[in-house]
Order: C-alpha cells, then sequence, then structure tokens
C-alpha cells in the first residue's frame, strides 16, 4: 500500500505531467509582449497626392483571429471626464446567507449607496458576464522549496497547483489571464492571453524557475499588479526591466488572484500603504492563504514569534480581500483547490458594477466610506441582513494621487 506521502507526489507529478502534455509553446521560454500597455499603432505617411488632395490614409487593420487586448481606461472613445463628473464604480456580489446562492439578474433600482452616510444616484448598473480580466500573482521565492525532505507538499508546490488547476479549469479562449510571479521583485511570465496553452506553459516555467530570492514582497508586488511599474520577464532578466500598465487603468470586470504564504519580508513599502493603494484602486483582490497545512501540523514546534507570523500573514490577506471586495481562502489540503477556485471564478462573473457620482466634490485626497444595500424583491425595503455582500468598502477621492 502506497505511503500518503507517496500518493501525494504522484497527484502532484500527475498535474505538473499533464500542464507540460498540454502546452504547445516551449516550455523553456514563455515571452511577454507588455500587453498591459495600450497597442501602438503605426502611422503610414501620406503621399504628395494624398497630401494634396486631403485624402485620409488607409488605418491599418487588426487581425480578425487575434483577440483584442484589454483596453485601458484612458484609452475609450470618450471624452475625459469633468472634475466634477468622476464616476465612482464599485463591484459588488450578492449573494444568500444561508445558502450561499448568487443573486442574479439585479438592476439599478435595486441598489442603494452610501458615501459618508450620505445616499447617492445610482448612475448606471452592469452585470459581470463576459470576460474576465485577471493578473495571477504567484510567490516564488526560495523559502517555498527549502521544504523539500522536511514537509510534503512545499509551499511551491500548493501555490503551483491551485494556479494550474484555475487555468486549466476556469480560463476561457475570451478572458486575458496574465502570470506574474515575484520573490524580490515582480517578474512577468505571460502577459494577458486566454490562451489556455500559453498559459499552462507559463505555469510550468515558472514552477521551474528556481534563479529567486529568499524575499517575498507582497506589498510590492500587489502595488505592481494595481499601479504598474517595472518588472522584469523570466529568462530575460540581462535585457533590463520593462514598464507595464496597471490594473487599475484596465477598463472592464478587473481582478487580482493572490497566492501567496502571505509572509511579507522586504517590500520597499509598508502595509498600511499597500492596503491604501489596493483600497483606492478599485480592483477587487481574492487571496488563497497556502502553507496552513504545514502551520497546523507543525504549530506547537515553533517559536511563539513564528506562529504570530502566521497569524498575521492570515490576516494580511483577509484585509487586502475584505477592503476591495474580493474574497479570502485559507488552503489547507490539496482536495480544497477546485472548489476554491470555482467559488473564485462564480464570484469574478456574477459580480455588478455599480457606478455613482459623488454628491461632494471635494478634493482633497481622503478616505470614503461606501455602503451597498439592496432590495432584491423591490420593496423598498433593503434585504441587507438576509444577503452577504461583497464590494469595496473605501476609496481615496482625487487630489493626492497614491504615489507608487
Amino acid at each position: 500500500m502506497k505511503s500518503p506521502t507517496l500518493a501525494r507526489s504522484l497527484v502532484i507529478a500527475s498535474i505538473f505531467a499533464s500542464l507540460l502534455a498540454a502546452s504547445v509553446a516551449p516550455s523553456a521560454i514563455v515571452s511577454a509582449q507588455s500587453g498591459r500597455q495600450p497597442p501602438q499603432k503605426k502611422v503610414e505617411k501620406k503621399t504628395d497626392e494624398q497630401k494634396k488632395n486631403g485624402q485620409p490614409t488607409k488605418p491599418e487593420q487588426q487581425d480578425p483571429q487575434e483577440p483584442l487586448p484589454p483596453m485601458p481606461r484612458n484609452q475609450k472613445d470618450e471624452p475625459p471626464l469633468k472634475l466634477s463628473t468622476q464616476v465612482v464604480n464599485i463591484d459588488v456580489t450578492v449573494k444568500e446567507k444561508k445558502t450561499g446562492r448568487l443573486i442574479q439578474n439585479l438592476t439599478k433600482k435595486n441598489f442603494t449607496v452610501y458615501e459618508d452616510g450620505v445616499k447617492q444616484e445610482v448612475t448606471n448598473c452592469s452585470s459581470g458576464e463576459g470576460p474576465m480580466t485577471v493578473v495571477l500573482l504567484l510567490e516564488n521565492n526560495f523559502r517555498n522549496r527549502m521544504y523539500t525532505n522536511y514537509y510534503d507538499p512545499t509551499f511551491a508546490q500548493e501555490v503551483f497547483q491551485s494556479a494550474a488547476v484555475f487555468v486549466q479549469g476556469f480560463v476561457k479562449p475570451k478572458d486575458f489571464v496574465a502570470v506574474v510571479t515575484f520573490s524580490m521583485k515582480p517578474k512577468v511570465i505571460q502577459d494577458f492571453t486566454g490562451d489556455g496553452h500559453l498559459l499552462s506553459s507559463a505555469i510550468m516555467s515558472a514552477y521551474r524557475d528556481t534563479l529567486n530570492f529568499s524575499e517575498s514582497n507582497i506589498y510590492d508586488a500587489l502595488s505592481f499588479a494595481l499601479l504598474g511599474g517595472k518588472a522584469i520577464q523570466l529568462y530575460e532578466e540581462g535585457a533590463g526591466a520593462s514598464e507595464y500598465t496597471g490594473l487599475q487603468e484596465i477598463e472592464g470586470h478587473t481582478a487580482v488572484l493572490l497566492i501567496s504564504v502571505g509572509i511579507d519580508t522586504f517590500s520597499r513599502i509598508t502595509y498600511d500603504k499597500a492596503l491604501k493603494i489596493a483600497s483606492g484602486a478599485g480592483v477587487p483582490i481574492f487571496t488563497v492563504g497556502v502553507g496552513n497545512l504545514f502551520f497546523k501540523k507543525y504549530e506547537q514546534r515553533l517559536p511563539p514569534e513564528s506562529r504570530l507570523t502566521f497569524l498575521q500573514a492570515a490576516n494580511s490577506l483577509k484585509s487586502f480581500a475584505e477592503r476591495t471586495g474580493g474574497a479570502y481562502y485559507e488552503m489547507t489540503f490539496e482536495g480544497e483547490i477546485p472548489n476554491i477556485m470555482r467559488n473564485i471564478e462564480l464570484l469574478l462573473r456574477n459580480q455588478y458594477s455599480v457606478g455613482y457620482v459623488p454628491s461632494n466634490t471635494r478634493r482633497e485626497g481622503k478616505d470614503r466610506k461606501i455602503k451597498v444595500e439592496v432590495d432584491v424583491d423591490g420593496d423598498g425595503v433593503p434585504d441587507t441582513k438576509q444577503l452577504e455582500l461583497s464590494y469595496r468598502q473605501r476609496y481615496v477621492e482625487p487630489g493626492e494621487p497614491v504615489k507608487k
């Protein structure tokens, strides 16, 4: 009879073997083409005859087979918003408390929004049906591989198994998913794509990538995913860092899926700063905490400061999820991974985007609190007590830009 450790090892090996078999791209090198930046358009010069007759140049045609990249919010074909008409958008998930059933087919008449206790007029409401744009943010530091002969599975195996299940089971061709790992600095493994083969190959390449530091700079990585910045690319560190646009500039239903132990070691920004950035970005963060099996098995052997570190890590992951309207999941056993990823996908595809124009025109960079109530049956009485609502509970008003 096989031992539990051997059985787990065979399961892990089979998952990564299926990843390798599913990949049609070379797994050794997965390039990232800065897809979070607006696509560069080629300008065709006019001929002398065209200039004389005032004829316009023929625009370059888009390949109909090539999926369009997610559009930055500042690139939409619409006039810029005036300062007095700054729209605040909130992604809201509505579930029944008792059954956990997602409530669908709601309209803006079902939602009431308060800002700092003052009722606001809801201007728009749309369902979350359609493609999702997700940054898969994976912790990949040297420490996560140190327990190969001491603890099975390792933290790294838990992280990449979770990512593999999400990519293989729940990503659709019209989705946009990017794979980013981090230790000391963020590393772009695969830019936005809905190609499951490319994503599977990226995860395999990331799992094989052991040229990382022992640090786990979670706060810096979250700032990169939300605000953008410079990042290195897998196997191309010598080429220098590339500049990327953050998710807060991308139009549509966006989210960060952070899979990590949750212990930050050496970030340049503080936890409070990272939480402020996350709260103001308007992007829900879904967090999956790994390493819980290790903590439960060896908690009594750990020194008090190590136990406290694990508890603080879990609390940080919860806070990022709650403050942004995402969700936190504590993963203990590999068998929980498919259900966790299914729940995340359902939440992502069933969010309501609710917008309003703040009645308060103050622009001093201060925090504003948001409260959402939902009247499901339309009788004029909120049903919030019977519901479980997930949404970002505050944002930072304009006037004091959040620095990276």
